[in-house]
This record gives structure tokens, C-alpha cells and sequence, in this order.
């Protein structure tokens, strides 16, 4: 009788069964037989030995151990007791199992009661049909004997099942290696067989690509290996398989190598780099070991070509390519000749003022392969006055006179390269001066103000005037202010909103000159007597005179007050008598002018336009340092153009008589290309700037040509160039271009250097504004100093952002910088901790993740923080945190930053 394992057996029993003699077990008295076979499957014909049923036999009483051996289907058991093993049984969702259950010459039990999907054969077999989950479970076949303790046979039955396969990822294998990729079996019951197949046959256990248990091996895989690989998985539920994507990976060899080039200047140069491999390679190209960025100059194409559009002359040095697959890279090195163009250095402006009855000069360089020959000629064919001169390029006219001017031609000739030419329209003209000057004045409020200001030159100056660092319209909304014919200014109805700053502008053509003076309003006493009939004299008298004081004191007050607000919003300068004229105490690198007490600086009301500044020696008995520090053009040769900042060109030139005692020296050039107003009073102001320091750590003015437009700034040079580059340089893997490993050691040697001469600068009472290491220059002998190359329109253009219709190097300015445009000591400590940073991460870009908008916001909200840089001591890190702090004060000085970078011992390669 079956009965799940749940159930037991009822009240029905079966009926005694005879005892008989067991078959083969001679040594039994007296044995009751009893037969066990079970049927596992869909089909109900049995099949005996499938499973196995323990049971045990207690009517056996033999005189001895009973030892009887019964032998199966599944091989021969010997027990001193019949004991059979029941396994389990599994059949798949929906399928039939059949489960036998035969006592031999015994008559069988009535079945048990009626389950669907089930059936109890004759001979003791049961069949379940359509199995479910739920039919699952434990089985037990209930036999009962004449004697004895009934019989219990159990059989266990489960669902057959095989998960999904995890698929594959393909595989990048590198040739000539061994490899392992496993094959993990879905789960399953009962637990599936694996096996690998390839091309739809089954890959043996031994050999160069055999099958180990579930791996798949390769000893030493070769191209021919690559391909598709499918692992299979079965059980009694079903079979899995996945198809794994296996590429073998090559080094790749050489189509064609780089080689040393000679490009041609300003047209496209190519670079080939052509390789192959099982794998595409990747191409990458390094120029002086910095990896080159697709942009504008540079193209990459897919062979690995590289572009270089428009060559310039500093593309002149070493590039490297290093192609690469996941098996292994090889690299390539090419050094480019620039083979330079006939051209002028610069380009003379074409439209050039010389001021009447003066001495002039008007220059003319240019480069080649060969250096040129430089001529002078007028347009017309007519000869050169006799009064003009040139030579080495220089235009000299001894005497400017109405005749002078006209269109002149100068003419670059060398032998290989033919000849180029260049027209200037020289225009004569006499520059502009102040017949009457604005004067400061104190105004009662609700009363008329007039500044007075005349001018005269030829043409005929126009005459603007500008109010709190705006251009004044009166037709635009301003219905109380009112410029003159003359080009004097009203101001009616005056308030107290109207005390500040105004500066007459007067240009012409040719030159432009500025004025300044201040409006102090005031509030108006007590309502004085009308002065009828019954005043009296030493009434009005008292009255006058407490008037007189009262507003002497209001200006006193006034102007103490403006002066501490100036000091403390770092705007003021203070300024020094001395016989030559006024000289201030403070300047930024690039700022806008600074008063004192309303007053001018005496350089500043003598020149701005710095037109003026070669041929008006003549015209003002007052000079700045830089006056003194003239240098001639013809004693400059150019080398190479760097490139463009804000001013115009910066470039290399060999310099004769620059230093003391030597013959040539390398320096740097600065012109001024531009008019536009403001930044020729900053380029004035760099000049100044530069000329009044005197460190070690900060480079010298060596001298200025002023004779002649375009004017220059000659710097001291030094002979690795900007500091930023170094440092890229010194990250580079190129051990032939990388000078030596930077240690921390070195690394804050660098950061003092820069400290000290920051120290000097602020000392001197001067802002720098623009400090990073692209502005710093470096020695051979790892000496850096502090400079201003600024060359924002081109090669460091990334580092710089259009902010309110100027180039800010946003990346570096501290908050106040930006956003209320106020620059300090302190501001200078901000970008010096950025420049800490970049000296730790080797000249990498800050915020390199971020846009330009997105540091912007985060300056905004003050969540926009500098990572630690990787191996750099947490006291330094601290110190960079210092500097970075929101509040102006809580910076330290550089005299501390250089006292602390001085006592911090640290060696460990970068």
C-alpha cells in the first residue's frame, strides 16, 4: 500500500502472507520473501534498480548471523541484514513517475485512496501523472507481513529544474599567454553537467586548449584561437548554454614608424605614426612629454596621422607616439625643423602717429632662415627726405615735420626666401595737452557743480568725461548733467550720490590723455539770513565764518573717511612728494588707477596713451623709474614667437648689452599692440612695476623701446622656460625629456622660491593678479622667478575665462576677485595656494572636471574645493587650505608662507 509521508496506513491490512523460503539464503530457517523494485520515469513499465528501499526482515531466526548477498541491477550488496538504499527520485514539470512496491507471493493490500493524477498497479507500482510542485514530496510504500511489524519503503520525490545562464562578457586575451575563463554552472537540480563546445564540438580534456572541469584553458593562445566558445550546462530539467567572444590581442608592430620632420611655418604639418595589430591600436602623441589634446591646431585621424595646422615656430621640438593594444604598446620619436617663413616680427602697424617737431623713430624686424636685409623705402618711389634715416630696420626722422607724412614701405629681403613688404601710414600730428585741468571741489547739496577742462592738439581732441568708472552721456537718462562746448561738465542740483571720481578724456587720432579730480557734496548748513535791510554786518560775518569752518571740517571728515575706506578695500595708494612730481606707494600689476586725496599720480597725469611715451620727452619735466630705462630696438633679435597676451605678442630675442658685462643675453619681449586705453596704463604700470623690484626670485626689467611702435617690455629670461611646462614635463614617462624626478623636497623649494619673491612684491606694496606657475619662470638650476607672460589669447587661452568684458584667470582668483573685483595682498595669497596645487599635481589644470560656468557658480556658493594632491604632506595640504580661506584676513602673509615652506623637511619621489 502507498501512502504519502504525510498519511499513514488505515485500518485495512493485508491478509497474512505465507512464509517461504528467501532464494538464496540457505543458512535461513524459516524466511518470509520479500520482493523490492521501483519504476522512476514517464513511462509506467517498471525498471528495477532506479530506486533503491531500506527495509529490514524480523521474522528471520537463523541459528547464526544471517549473511545473504542479493544482487541488483546496480552491483552487489552483502549485509548481515537485507538492506536496500532509497535515493532520491526526480522528474521533470508535467512528467510521469512511477514508484514500484512488490511483496512477492503475498497478496496485496487494497489501494489507498483515490488521488488525481495517480495509479497503483497490480503489481504494487504507483504512477503520478502530470506532476506538479505540489506532488512532490515523500512516498511510502506500507507492507504488512503475518508476522511482525509492518514494512515501510520511503521514496523521496522533487522537481528536476536548470536556471538561466549568466552571459558572457567578451574577452580581450593577449597572444602568447596563458588563460583560465571560467564557466559557472546555473544551479539546478539535480546539479548540471558542464561542458565546452567550439564549432559545435566538444573541446577534449588535454591539449593546448582543453577543458578542465568547468574552465576552459589555453596554454598559449595564438590569433587562431580567437573566435566563439559556448559553454553548456544540462540536467534531467534541460540543457543552458551562453556564448562567450574571445579576441586574442597582438603587440602591434610598425607600418610605418615616426621620422624627423622639417614643416614648413604657418601650413599643415604631418606626423605619421602608422602601425597594426589583431586590435585596433590606440595612438596617442606626446609633444616635450605632454600628451596632445585634439583642438584647433592639432589633429589626430584615425590611422594615427598627426596634423598640425598652421605650424608655428615653438612647434619646433621633440614628439613621441606610442601606439598601444592590451597586449603591449610601442612608441616612436620624431623631432620637427620648423622651417621658419620670411615674416615681420611683428607686423608694423599699419597706421603709425609721430608727434610734430619731435624726434621719432618708427622700427622694422622680421626672421627668416635666413636673418634678412631690412629697407626702408615711400610707397611713391620717392627718395627719403634728408632729415630721415634707416638703418638696421630703423626709421629715424630727426625733425617730424608736416611733410613727413605718407605711406612708407618697409622691405625684409633674404636669398632663399624672396622678399616681403609692409606699408605704414605715417600720420603727423601734434598730441594732445590740457589747457585747463579739472580741479577737486566741495558742493553744497542742491547746488551746481562745473569742472573745468580744456584741450588742444591736432586733430582737434574730443573730450569725454566718465563718472564713477562709467562713460557720462547726457543724452541717456541724465537730465542734470551737461558737457559743455568746451568740454567743461555741470553737474545741477547736485547729491550726495553724486560725490566720487570724474575724469575728462580727452584723444585724438593719435593720442589720448585723462584727468581726475573729485566731487565732494555736502549737506547744506542752517538757512542763512536773507541779508535785508535788518541784518547785521558782524552777524553776517560770524556766519560766514562758521560756514567757512564748518565746511573745512566736512571736508576734513570726508576725506579721512574716503581715505580709510580706501585703505581698507585695498583701492588707495598713498603717495610720496619728491622733486620730480608724485610717485606711488602701491600699484597692481593690472589694476586701475589709485588716488590719494583725489589727486592723480604725477605719471599718470603727465602719460597715459602710451603713443606719447618715445617723443614727448620734450613736453614734461616729470618721469617714471621706467623713463630711465630705455633700450635700443636695434640691439634686439628675434628667435621665436612665445605668443599673445593681452598686450599684443610676446617673444625670445637675443639681446646685445641687456646685462652687465656680457655680450648677448636671452630675454624676453612684451609689445604693445593695442589701443585700447586701459591696458596701455597696464602695460605702463607692469613697466613700472618690474623696473622698482629688485629679487632674486622675481625677474628684471632690463630695459623698454619707446622710440617707435610697437613699444617693448625687455624681461629677463630664464632657460627652461615657464614653470607650468617644467612640471609637465617632469610627470612625463619620457626619461630622455624628463630632466630629473621631482621629489617633495624639490617641490617645495619651488613653492618658496615663489613665496620669497611674492614676499618682495607685496613688500614693494604692489599686487600681482595674475601669479601661477604659466607665469613663473625656471632655471636649469630649478631657480624660479616670478613674471607676467600672460598669454591668454593662445597657448594658456583654456586658463582663462570672459568675465565682464575681460580675461580673468578665474581658476586662481579667490571670490572677492571675481565677483566685486577686489584685489589685495591677500588675493595674491589665494592664487599662490593654487599654485602650490599645481606644483603637487605636476601643472595639472584646477578644477580639470569642471567648466568655466561651473567653478564660477561654486566661487559663488563656496563649495568649489581643490583636491588633496597625492603625495603631498598633510602640513602642507593645511597650508593650502589657509590660503583658500573665504575671509581675506584669515590668509597668512608670505612672509609666513615662506617662513613655514622654509621648516618643512620632506624627501619622497614624486
Amino acid at each position: 500500500m502507498w501512502v504519502p509521508d504525510a498519511q499513514w496506513p488505515g485500518s485495512s491490512r493485508a491478509p497474512p502472507c505465507a512464509p517461504t523460503p528467501f532464494p538464496g539464503c540457505a543458512s535461513f530457517q524459516s524466511c518470509t520473501s520479500l520482493g523490492m523494485h521501483f519504476l522512476v520515469g514517464a513511462s509506467s513499465s517498471p525498471r528495477n534498480g532506479l530506486l533503491l528501499a531500506r527495509f529490514f526482515h524480523e521474522t528471520c531466526v537463523p541459528p547464526s548471523p544471517c549473511l545473504c548477498a542479493a544482487s541488483l541491477s546496480l552491483g552487489s550488496l552483502t549485509w548481515h541484514r537485507i538492506c536496500l538504499l532509497v535515493p532520491w527520485a526526480y522528474v521533470g514539470h508535467q512528467g510521469d513517475v512511477a514508484l514500484a512496491c512488490v511483496l512477492q507471493r503475498c497478496p496485496l493490500s487494497p489501494a489507498s485512496p483515490h488521488v488525481p493524477r495517480t495509479t497503483v498497479f497490480t503489481n504494487g507500482s504507483l504512477l503520478i501523472t502530470q506532476v506538479r510542485s505540489r506532488s512532490t514530496g515523500v512516498y511510502k510504500c506500507v507492507g504488512r507481513g503475518q508476522r511482525g511489524k509492518a514494512l515501510v519503503l520511503k521514496a523521496t520525490l522533487r522537481l528536476a529544474e536548470i536556471e538561466e545562464m549568466a552571459p558572457f562578457s567578451p574577452k580581450v586575451l593577449t597572444a602568447n599567454q596563458g588563460h583560465r575563463v571560467a564557466c559557472n554552472a546555473p544551479r539546478g537540480i539535480p546539479t548540471p553537467q558542464v561542458w565546452w563546445e567550439r564549432n559545435q564540438e566538444r573541446l577534449p580534456t588535454s591539449g593546448r586548449v582543453h577543458q578542465e572541469a568547468e574552465h576552459l584553458v589555453f596554454t598559449s593562445i595564438t590569433e587562431t584561437d580567437a573566435g566563439t566558445y559556448t559553454c553548456h550546462a544540462a540536467n534531467k530539467a534541460g540543457e543552458k548554454k551562453q556564448e562567450l567572444s574571445i579576441t586574442v590581442a597582438t603587440v602591434p608592430k610598425w607600418v610605418e614608424m615616426p621620422k624627423d620632420s622639417q614643416l614648413e611655418e604657418s601650413k599643415p604639418g604631418y606626423l605619421h605614426c602608422l602601425s597594426k595589430a589583431s586590435l585596433k591600436p590606440t595612438i596617442t602623441w606626446y609633444r616635450n612629454g605632454v600628451s596632445i589634446s585634439e583642438d584647433s591646431r592639432f589633429e589626430i585621424s584615425e590611422n594615427g596621422t598627426l596634423r598640425i595646422n598652421n605650424v608655428e615656430v615653438y612647434d619646433g621640438t621633440m614628439y613621441k607616439c606610442v601606439s598601444s593594444t592590451p597586449a603591449g604598446s610601442i612608441e616612436g620619436y620624431a623631432r620637427v625643423h620648423v622651417l621658419e617663413k620670411l615674416k615681420f616680427t611683428p607686423p608694423p602697424q599699419p597706421l603709425q602717429c609721430m608727434e610734430f617737431d619731435k624726434e621719432v623713430t618708427v622700427s622694422c624686424s622680421a626672421t627668416g632662415r635666413e636673418k634678412p636685409i631690412i629697407q626702408w623705402t615711400k610707397t611713391d618711389g620717392s627718395s627719403l627726405p634728408s632729415h630721415v634715416s634707416h638703418n638696421a630696420g630703423i626709421l629715424s626722422f630727426h625733425k617730424v615735420s608736416r611733410s613727413d607724412s605718407g605711406n612708407y614701405t618697409c622691405i625684409a629681403s633674404n636669398s632663399p626666401q624672396g622678399e616681403i613688404r609692409a606699408t605704414v601710414q605715417l600720420v603727423v600730428a601734434v598730441y594732445v595737452t590740457f589747457k585747463l585741468e579739472p580741479e577737486p571741489m566741495t558742493v553744497y547739496q542742491g547746488h551746481t557743480a562745473m569742472f573745468q577742462c580744456q584741450a588742444e592738439g591736432d586733430p582737434v581732441p574730443h573730450i569725454q568725461w566718465k563718472g564713477k568708472d562709467k562713460i557720462l552721456d547726457p543724452g541717456k537718462h541724465l537730465p542734470r548733467i551737461q558737457i559743455m562746448p568746451n568740454g567743461s561738465l555741470v553737474i545741477y542740483d547736485v547729491t550726495t550720490e553724486d560725490s566720487g571720481k570724474y575724469t575728462c578724456i580727452a584723444g585724438n587720432s593719435c593720442n589720448i590723455k585723462h584727468r581726475e579730480a573729485f566731487l565732494y557734496v555736502v549737506d547744506k548748513p542752517a538757512a542763512e539770513e536773507d541779508g535785508g535791510p535788518g541784518s547785521h554786518t558782524p552777524y553776517k560775518m560770524i556766519q560766514t565764518i562758521g560756514l567757512s569752518v564748518g565746511a573745512a571740517v566736512a571736508y576734513i571728515i570726508i576725506v579721512l573717511g574716503l581715505m580709510f575706506y580706501c585703505k581698507k578695500r585695498r583701492k588707495a595708494k598713498r603717495l610720496k612728494k619728491h622733486p620730480e612730481g608724485e610717485e606711488p606707494e602701491m600699484e597692481c600689476l593690472n589694476g586701475g588707477a589709485l588716488l590719494q586725496n583725489g589727486q592723480m599720480t604725477a605719471e599718470i597725469q603727465e602719460e597715459v596713451a602710451l603713443t606719447n611715451l618715445g617723443s614727448s620727452s620734450g613736453a614734461s619735466k616729470r618721469h617714471s623709474a621706467a623713463d630711465k630705462m630705455h633700450f635700443p630696438r636695434s640691439n634686439l633679435q628675434t628667435i621665436t614667437t612665445l605668443g599673445r597676451g593681452e598686450f599684443g605678442e610676446v617673444f625670445l630675442a637675443k639681446a646685445k648689452g641687456a646685462e652687465d658685462g656680457e655680450g648677448e643675453a636671452l630675454v624676453l619681449v612684451k609689445s604693445l599692440q593695442t589701443r585700447d586705453e586701459q591696458l596701455q596704463l597696464d602695460f605702463r604700470r607692469e613697466a613700472e612695476m618690474f623696473g622698482k623690484l629688485n629679487h632674486s626670485n622675481v625677474v628684471r626689467l632690463l630695459g623698454l623701446c619707446r622710440e617707435a611702435e610697437p613699444h617693448y617690455m625687455v624681461l629677463e629670461y630664464v632657460d627652461l622656460g615657464d614653470l607650468k611646462q617644467f612640471l609637465r614635463i617632469s610627470k612625463s614617462k619620457d626619461e630622455s625629456l624628463k630632466p630629473q624626478p621631482l621629489t617633495t623636497k624639490h617641490k617645495v623649494s619651488l613653492c618658496t622660491q615663489v613665496a620669497l619673491g611674492m614676499e618682495h612684491l607685496s613688500n614693494s606694496r604692489f599686487v600681482h593678479r595674475d601669479l601661477a606657475a604659466r607665469n613663473c619662470l625656471v632655471s636649469a638650476q630649478r631657480q624660479v622667478k616670478v613674471s607676467s607672460l600672460s598669454l591668454s589669447k593662445d597657448v594658456y587661452n583654456s586658463e582663462y575665462y570672459h568675465f565682464r568684458q575681460a580675461w580673468i584667470p578665474l581658476r586662481w582668483m579667490p571670490p572677492e576677485a571675481v565677483l566685486e573685483d577686489e584685489f589685495s595682498t591677500k588675493s595674491d595669497v589665494w592664487s599662490f595656494g593654487v599654485l602650490m596645487w599645481e606644483v603637487f599635481m605636476h601643472g595639472e589644470m584646477p578644477y580639470t572636471s569642471l567648466a568655466d560656468d561651473e567653478v564660477l557658480a561654486g566661487l559663488q556658493s563656496g563649495k568649489t574645493k581643490l583636491p588633496h594632491p597625492e603625495g603631498c604632506p598633510s602640513r602642507l595640504a593645511k597650508l593650502m587650505q589657509r590660503c583658500w580661506a573665504p575671509s581675506p584676513k584669515d590668509r597668512p602673509s608670505f612672509s609666513e608662507l615662506a617662513t613655514t615652506l622654509g621648516d618643512s623637511p620632506a624627501d619622497s619621489k614624486a
